[in-house]
């Protein structure tokens, strides 16, 4: 498995509101996958200079329910990538009340088509 030697990374926040939840105050897996798919092409936008493409292949999985007004983590980081592709992990992550843990809420791992060349001075380690 190639990795990047810099992990290339970013934090999103997320409130869960009426707009983004159930009459009972559950936030709806819809429009989390929405935004967790736009968020998985952030910390892609050093390797593709004007076309982003769409992924070709995600796995999505909600582990557990987020509530209205919970303030969840959006996490995306590049984690693999070979000759064809770039892989990005995303996490979502909401802070315990009683701990100073994180609970994992949802996953998922999107796969990109590599096209373009990095034009920044980042190197995929070998």
């Amino acid at each position: 498995m190639k990795t990047l030697s810099n992990p290339i990374y970013t934090n999103v926040p997320f409130v869960v509101t009426k707009a983004t939840s159930n009459a009972n105050g559950f936030l709806l897996p819809n429009i989390l996958f929405d935004q967790i798919k736009a968020i998985a092409t952030y910390p892609l936008k050093e390797f593709y200079s004007n076309y982003m493409p769409q992924a070709s292949d995600y796995k999505f999985k909600m582990h557990k329910n987020a509530f209205l007004n919970d303030r969840l983590t959006i996490q995306a980081q590049v984690i693999n990538s070979n000759p064809d592709k770039l892989m990005v992990s995303i996490i979502v992550t909401k802070s315990k009340k009683t701990s100073k843990t994180e609970e994992t809420i949802s996953s998922a791992l999107f796969d990109f088509p590599l096209v373009e060349k990095s034009v920044t001075n980042r190197q995929l380690a070998s």
